[in-house]
Parts: structure tokens; sequence; C-alpha cells
């Protein structure tokens, strides 16, 4: 019985030994390979705060990674299978892009040179939705619709197509027939920018006519 005393001491004294965290760095590391793997080859990623993983116990098994949502802002779930536990991480993926911006600050109205616009690379996320250029050349001798501070995003809304031929004035149409192309004179009614339809009368016969204008003047095809 005198060995009692002793033996209640060492059972009083002897807890399990505490299992060891999780090592948020491992789980930060596993999460960005996951949104590597899915990414675009030259997006930049980022996560949300991943400390909470200290307060999990150390996974004995890989981490499993499953992200959902839609770039830039996904949500990734970090799972450990043996102790079973989740952590939800935010991950940022900033994709960027090479997009026309303004130069220099551009007037509503004003004709665009090569000294009004330039290349950027630019986040995605900034022009989500909304179409833009990726050339400047597509914009040459186009007019802006509306003042763009310098260093801003072109889009398609900002700008509008030069015109081409004015309202009265007398142009050369071409026309385009099985295989007969040929040019006749013309005098439009409409003023019209590329791409647009314009209509336009005949001067000797008086016929009037639609025809497509293109960056070297009206086109009337004719082909079946």
């Amino acid at each position: 019985m005198r060995l009692l005393p002793g033996i209640l001491v060492l059972l009083l004294s002897w807890s399990p030994a505490a299992a060891a965290p999780q090592d948020p760095q491992a789980v930060a590391q596993a999460i960005t390979r996951a949104a590597q793997a899915i990414a675009p080859p030259d997006a930049g990623i980022s996560l949300g705060p991943v400390a909470g993983a200290q307060y999990m116990q150390s996974c004995a098994a890989p981490l499993s990674v499953s992200i959902s949502g839609a770039a830039p802002y996904e949500q990734a779930a970090a799972h450990c299978p043996s102790p079973a536990w989740t952590l939800y991480v935010t991950v940022t993926v900033s994709q960027t892009a090479n997009v026309v911006v303004a130069a220099r600050p551009i007037a509503a109205g004003q004709t665009l040179g090569q000294g009004d616009i330039a290349l950027a690379r630019e986040p995605v996320s900034l022009y989500a939705g909304r179409q833009v250029y990726y050339d400047p050349a597509q914009l040459l001798g186009s007019n802006a619709t509306m003042s763009i501070p310098a260093g801003g995003i072109i889009n398609t809304a900002d700008i509008a197509e030069p015109v081409v031929v004015k309202a009265g004035q007398t142009v050369s149409v071409q026309v385009i027939s099985g295989g007969v192309d040929l040019s006749v004179n013309a005098v439009a009614d409409e003023t019209g920018r590329i791409g647009d339809t314009i209509l336009l009368t005949n001067p000797s016969s008086g016929r009037r006519f639609s025809a497509q204008v293109t960056a070297n003047g009206p086109v009337l095809n004719l082909q079946p």
C-alpha cells in the first residue's frame, strides 16, 4: 500500500503529449501550388490569412486543395484527411495583359495620333467585361467620344471610328461582281465611318444604292 501514493503522483503528473500544430506555411504552399495549376501562366497569386492553420493539428497526410469561384477572387479549401479538418483561404488571381492606354490626356472629339496612345501592362480585373484594344494601330485616326485621362485604359465605348465619307461628298465606289472589279463615282447621302453601311446616289442615273464603308472608301459587293 506504500506504493500507492507514488503511483497516484505519476498518474496525476502524466498527460498525453500535446499534438503538434499545423504549419501555416505548408498550407500556404499547398494552396499556391493548386492555384498556379489552374491560373494563366503570367498570373500573380496572393493569399488571404493562413494563420488559422496553427490552431489545427498537424496533418498526418498530404493536404488536398479545392478552389472555387471566379477570378480574380476565389476561395481555396485546404483539406486534411487525418485528423480531419478544413481551412478556407481567400485567393486573389491577378492576371495582367498589354492593353492600349492614353499616353497623355485626351479630349473629347480629339483625333488620335501615335503620341496619344501607348501599350501598358494592366491587371485584367481593371477592365473585366469591357472590350479593349491590344494594338495601338487599331486606333490611329479614330476620334475620342469622351475625355480620357493619361493612363486610362481605352475601350470601345470611348472611341468612334474615323469618318471616311461625308454626306454630299462625291466618292469612288468599288463595285465587286463575280470576277469583275470596277469603280463608279457616286454622291454620299450619309456620313459614314468604317463598318457603316450608307446610301449613295449615282449622279448619272439617279439610282440610289447602299455600300459598306471601308478604310479605302465605300464598297458594293454584288457577290451571290
